[in-house]
């Protein structure tokens, strides 16, 4: 890639927007490319690292080891994103893993790379720190607000709930005040019986507008629009117990989406799984009326 093609990709870039075209330039002089076919591993975590990277086509998929094993998908990272910087800058192990999305090209500043640019332009080096702070910043805000909301919505699931729909509104009572912007939500249950989804609650000034149904033969999470959520809670069956819609009053960008639909999605295990224990005892509940009804007639219904 030649220099002016690195600079047209460099521009976009939150963390070198402060800079000049012939900083740009000069920039060019440090920093390696990269291309990286899709699925190909860039970062182990617990590695060393003395590099980080900046996205300039294609995405990258950042995921932590999970105690059950395997990896959980943290952040969906698109051009104009960073990683690594931590490691670089504190010189620590890599804490996650980074794996190529799709075919991507980096652009790579190593840890000797940095240090000669820090050495020859220290004033432009303070800015890029400066903006490199700003993203560090926002990763932290969204994770710590990721964080509180599982911590409140797990306080709600030690709950016991007779009813699947009284747990789904009391979710959506508890999710929507978390919600960064003008968010409304609804719930919805699947039917067994009439194989039929109806919405059981609502939660916000739009809620009411919300769909009264969705179709089951949907079972993925997706955007409705850009600026509608739809979460499938999945049980054991194939077909999901439940949904939950959450719609913004604006539409979202492509990042604010990616980032709210991983916090939505890493929610949505914890909550198909309490919904999954209600509907099972609800179900022990009715077997057990059915049994003594037979057992000692309806005079003796528990």
């Amino acid at each position: 890639m030649d220099a002016r093609s690195m600079i047209d990709r460099l521009r976009p870039l939150a963390v070198f927007r402060h800079l000049s075209s012939a900083k740009l330039e000069e920039l060019t002089r440090v920093l390696a490319v990269q291309s990286v076919p899709a699925g190909t591993l860039i970062a182990e975590e617990g590695s060393a690292g003395d590099t980080m990277f900046f996205i300039a086509q294609g995405d990258v998929r950042i995921e932590k080891r999970v105690e059950t094993g395997g990896a959980k998908e943290v952040a969906l990272l698109s051009p104009g994103d960073t990683f690594g910087e931590m490691a670089l800058i504190e010189g620590s192990t890599r804490a996650a893993r980074a794996v190529a999305h799709t075919d991507v090209t980096l652009f790579v500043l190593g840890k000797d790379a940095l240090d000669r640019w820090v050495r020859s332009d220290p004033l432009t080096t303070v800015g890029f720190f400066v903006e490199l702070l700003r993203v560090v910043s926002h990763r932290l805000r969204v994770a710590g607000e990721e964080i509180v909301l599982l911590y409140d919505l797990g306080h709600l699931t030690a709950e016991r709930f007779q009813e699947e729909a009284a747990f789904l509104r009391a979710v959506l009572h508890c999710l929507v005040p978390h919600l960064d912007g003008d968010w409304s939500g609804a719930a919805y249950l699947y039917h067994e019986f009439s194989q039929e989804v109806s919405r059981v609650g609502t939660e916000g000034p739009r809620g009411e507008t919300l769909p009264e149904t969705l179709p089951i033969a949907r079972s993925e999470n997706r955007w409705l629009d850009d600026a509608s959520f739809c979460l499938a809670l999945s049980g054991k069956a194939e077909t999901p117990l439940g949904f939950l819609v959450a719609r913004n009053a604006t539409a979202m960008s492509a990042r604010e989406r990616r980032e709210f639909g991983l916090t939505l999605t890493a929610a949505g295990h914890l909550l198909a799984s309490a919904l999954q224990n209600i509907k099972h005892d609800s179900e022990e509940r009715l077997r057990a009326r059915l049994e003594s009804q037979r057992t000692y007639g309806p005079a003796f219904q528990a």
